[in-house]
């Protein structure tokens, strides 16, 4: 739990210190939290996942934690699942690098944009759900590249022990 609120609160950090980059036409923002997101949930498991996923998602910027906190949960809960399931027991050094760069895509892709599109059409009456995924999948290009990056880069640094997630 500790290791899980360090990640999370180095998320909101980010956000609470205005590090991010608005997406015209769209009122969300781009930052990097997600490589603490993504990272963290990964290695601490669902519990870690969702605490995280609170942490990151609380204090969005314009005014719509709701889909904030949708987006996060939902996309740190598939890190914590799919990387433990789907990467670090079926895959090998250096695949296992391939495998977490298609775990990022998917990340933001199926889980972090439509959260923000589905709480933004659920609790903010988004009208045009369609038009704002494909405004934040374009928007957040730049981010996911720096996101397999940074974070593939933290993988490949990391001694093999620390890529066993902890629970």
């Amino acid at each position: 739990m500790i290791v899980a609120t360090v990640f999370g609160l180095l998320a909101l950090v980010i956000v609470l210190a205005g590090f991010i980059i608005p997406i015209p036409g769209t009122g969300i923002v781009t930052d990097p939290r997600e490589i603490f997101v993504s990272i963290g949930a990964a290695l601490t498991g669902p519990l870690g996942a969702f605490i995280i996923g609170i942490l990151a998602g609380i204090a969005e910027p314009g005014g719509i934690p709701l889909a904030s906190l949708l987006g996060h949960i939902a996309g740190a809960l598939w890190m914590a699942f799919a990387y433990k399931k789907l990467v670090y027991e079926r895959m090998q050094m250096p695949s296992r690098l391939a495998g977490w760069g298609a775990l990022i895509l998917v990340y933001y892709y199926v889980f972090v944009v439509p959260g923000f599109v589905i709480g933004l059409a659920t609790f903010y009456g988004e009208a045009d759900p369609i038009g704002l995924y494909i405004a934040l999948a374009k928007g957040v290009i730049t981010e996911v590249l720096i996101t397999i990056t940074v974070t593939t880069l933290v993988m490949l640094a990391l001694p093999q022990r620390y890529h066993k997630p902890l629970w």
